[in-house]
């Protein structure tokens, strides 16, 4: 068996801490404030399928640096990465894969710089979690995982042996995971639409599932996803020839009241993803050396709004 730290016990990092733990893996679980003193009173409340339980998974402040983990799992918020890998700073000198499973496309780099001697892998989550009233939901769809490093297929062809132990220990922990040669395209496939809808959305004070039905709004999401497209290929990461098709599709299908995390925490005033996904696209625009009108106008609807961050 391995032992695994997961930083950050949100909902993706409580499911996951729960289906390790139950499957025979040493967890320790990295959480702060009242999130923690719950964990320690009552364990992760899971409801899945219409039912709830009670999961006790050894919970802590920080990392141990005399019992260094086999794998360890950054799974909080984009916002949240430096502050995370602060508390795998006492690690730094030990080797261990680390799997990143936030949105963005920047994530992973961020981990490596960080963390030299760490197996650094990119991660894209399929499934539905939410956190609400301290209990995790995971509604929906099975939950599966995509992940690999960052590195061209040319020079990182496979995964090495400690990715593959990785996948087998989620695997066997009822988190079907495939590995992959270069994880860049998947998340950039997913940062074209996270990066663009969540904006889009409130800079016309809109649903994200209203979006599709008014024709300026939806004329710039489509012409934001292709400045995304156009700035991947410029950079190197070709995405699926029918990809924006697929993400309008989705999106189609979202009922009128859905919105996105990005959306509700841009109009309550809370700390964001802003940064590394719709703020991220302009940076990149130009690393790319490439314009973005679209994204350009999007933004700025937001700061009329009063919704864009500094």
């Amino acid at each position: 068996m391995s032992r695994f730290v997961i930083i950050g016990a949100g909902a993706i990092g409580s499911f996951l801490s729960t289906r390790l733990h139950n499957a025979g893996h040493e967890v320790l679980l990295i959480a702060r404030g009242a999130r923690l003193e719950a964990l320690r009173n009552t364990g992760v409340l899971l409801s899945e399928g219409g039912a709830e339980r009670q999961v006790r998974v050894p919970v802590s402040a920080a990392c141990d640096p005399a019992t260094p983990p086999d794998h360890a799992i950054l799974a909080t918020k984009t916002f949240q990465i430096e502050s995370a890998l602060a508390l795998l700073e006492p690690l730094r000198g030990s080797r261990f894969t680390l799997l990143t499973v936030q949105n963005g496309v920047e994530a992973p780099g961020i981990a490596q710089a960080a963390l030299p001697r760490a197996v650094v892998l990119g991660a894209r989550m399929h499934g539905f979690f939410e956190l609400e009233d301290g209990i995790v939901r995971h509604t929906g769809v099975p939950a599966t995982l995509l992940a690999g490093p960052v590195a061209d297929r040319a020079t990182d062809p496979a995964p090495g042996q400690a990715s593959a132990i990785l996948a087998g220990d989620l695997i066997a922990a009822g988190v079907p995971t495939t590995l992959t040669g270069d994880m860049r395209p998947a998340l950039w496939d997913k940062f074209l639409m996270a990066a663009t809808i969540g904006a889009v959305a409130p800079a016309f004070g809109l649903k994200v599932g209203q979006v599709l039905g008014h024709p300026q709004a939806s004329s710039l999401l489509r012409e934001a996803m292709a400045e995304v497209e156009r700035i991947a290929a410029a950079l190197g990461i070709e995405l699926p020839p029918d990809c924006i098709y697929e993400k309008l599709d989705f999106i189609g299908r979202f009922p009128p009241d859905v919105t996105s995390s990005l959306q509700r925490d841009l109009e309550a005033g809370r700390p964001s993803e802003f940064v590394h996904l719709s703020g991220a696209i302009p940076r990149f625009a130009r690393q790319a050396d490439l314009p973005c009108p679209a994204t350009d106008e999007i933004l700025a609807r937001l700061r009329a709004r009063g919704l864009q961050p500094d």
